[in-house]
This record gives structure tokens, sequence and C-alpha cells, in this order.
């Protein structure tokens, strides 16, 4: 089952990126408003979580997965990379 992040509405996201002629069901380490994008929905659902924190597991999934990134696969090694602290 999708992580409930996933099955938030994403339009702005999506919309953003097909104006910038862009994948939308990939994510892209090298855009700073992506990142800052999914830290905002990730802190909704881990309220307890810094926001530093939040930057620093997606800093790591952008290492450790190789490009490009699929939204699901980010958010499952975001998620992880809680769960493994």
């Amino acid at each position: 089952m999708p992580h409930p992040v996933l099955l938030e509405q994403w339009t702005s996201y999506d919309n953003r990126k097909i104006k910038d002629e862009k994948d939308n069901s990939k994510f892209d380490c090298s855009q700073r408003w992506e990142m800052e994008y999914l830290a905002d929905k990730l802190k909704k659902h881990y309220p307890l979580k810094t926001r530093q924190t939040i930057m620093q597991a997606i800093s790591h999934c952008c290492s450790k997965i190789s490009a490009p990134h699929t939204r699901e696969k980010f958010v499952e090694c975001v998620v992880g990379h809680f769960v493994s602290e």
C-alpha cells in the first residue's frame, strides 16, 4: 500500500513539472523547490520530525537512489530513512 503522502493531492507539483516540460512522475533532486515541496508534505505526516531531519533524509535518498527517482520509490526511501534513525 502506498504511503499516505503519495495519496495526497500533488496537483501544484504536477502542474509545475508539466509547465517546465518535465516528467511529473520523477523526483528531481537538483530542484530545490521539489525538495521543499516534499518536505512540506512529509512534515504534515511526521510533525515530530524537524525540518532539518526531513531535509537530511531527502538529501540522503538523493545520493542513495540513482536518478531518475520515481516519486514512489523516493518517498519510500525517505520514510525508510526516518525509521532507521
